[in-house]
């Protein structure tokens, strides 16, 4: 699991450098069939979180129409009624996924287009797909998605993009330069925190219960670090958007909590900021993950972030250190990360409605 968490940088400049073109040639081919309007993403676990993630930018940065939705539930109740000219893309590791292949199937006898974003193009859903993107890069050997959860992002984020340029939106110059960089950011917050974390897991493992909190693009990055807490280390966690916890989850914080808020430099700075402040006035232990300095030298622990990481795709270099997390504390607490009990590396059942 480690060695594929430094591998990821390596991964997103595959993608960026030899899976693009793939996606170019994708998009141009469902754009001259389709004109998609409306995008479906898709996943389970791990994957879902992934689209999650790329739908936060297909919606607000691309001016798509974007819906992210477990795999299940596309194949109970989407596509919705009337929905403009809709296509789905799912998202899975090994591309095997009941859910997820049952919810491409039921896109094909509705008449809706699918493309495939996967570590195995000749699986199961990359062969029945109208089309797929293969990430590129070797799925991991840990039964813990690290390297595959950010490469499945950024395929979808790239597909999104070319989507929005066909469809003639403006997209800002700054948008390419902060994608091209994102290798350069994963590669110094992977040398920069790994330290950093590996003292956090040390004291740690006297909390009763993890929380992860933030928002935008970085929500579902919370969401997929609990789960990586939770799958390695068997510790209760859980995830919320930052501006909903004061809405009813704030009555349980107490000692013995330790909360992690990601927040990194942004026009929301200041609201997360403020939380935080209230969050630890209940005696709940907090560690910033942020690149703001004024944050992070107002707590005893923190993760200090690269100053480099600031772009609109902060989020894809803020899952690093939540994985490191999951790592070390499972290390901390003698389990193997790799193989985490009752887990398969994906789920076989009938899912069909």
């Amino acid at each position: 699991m480690i060695e594929e968490i430094h591998g990821q940088a390596a991964a997103l400049t595959t993608i960026l450098e030899d899976v693009r073109p793939k996606i170019r040639e994708v998009a141009r081919d469902v754009w001259n069939s389709k004109r998609p309007e409306t995008f479906y993403l898709i996943g389970c676990g791990s994957s879902y979180y992934a689209a999650m993630l790329a739908s936060f930018y297909k919606e607000y940065r691309f001016g798509l129409d974007s819906h992210a939705l477990p795999s299940s539930e596309f194949v109970w109740f989407a596509p919705r009624l009337k929905a403009p000219s809709p296509i789905l893309i799912a998202l899975s590791r090994s591309g095997m996924t009941s859910e997820t292949v049952e919810a491409t199937r039921k896109a094909k006898k509705a008449g809706v287009l699918a493309i495939a974003i996967t570590a195995d193009p000749d699986s199961t859903m990359g062969r029945e797909c109208d089309d797929s993107v293969g990430l590129g890069i070797s799925s991991e050997q840990s039964m813990i998605m690290t390297k595959t959860f950010t490469g499945s992002a950024l395929c979808s984020v790239l597909l999104g993009l070319e989507f929005a340029k066909l469809r003639g939106n403006t997209i800002p110059e700054q948008v390419e330069n902060e994608l091209i960089a994102l290798p350069d950011y994963a590669k110094q917050t992977v040398d920069s925190v790994e330290s950093q974390v590996r003292s956090i897991a040390e004291t740690s493992g006297r909390a009763t219960r993890f929380i992860y909190l933030g928002s935008g693009a970085n929500y579902p990055v919370c969401l997929e670090g609990a789960l990586k807490l939770r799958e390695t280390s068997y510790s209760a966690s859980e995830a919320y958007h930052a501006m909903e916890f004061r809405h009813g989850p704030f009555s349980e914080l107490e000692a013995g909590i330790q909360v992690f808020g990601i927040v990194p430099r942004s026009r929301t700075t200041p609201q997360e900021v403020r939380l935080l402040k209230e969050v630890a006035s209940t005696g709940a232990k907090v560690v910033p993950i942020s690149n703001v300095p004024d944050l992070l030298s107002s707590h005893s622990e923190s993760i200090r972030m690269p100053d480099t990481a600031y772009s609109d795709f902060a989020a894809f270099s803020y899952m690093i250190p939540m994985q490191m997390l999951a790592y070390y504390h499972a290390v901390k607490k003698a389990l193997n990360p790799d193989r985490p009990r009752n887990l398969a590396r994906y789920v076989a059942t009938e899912i069909a409605p």
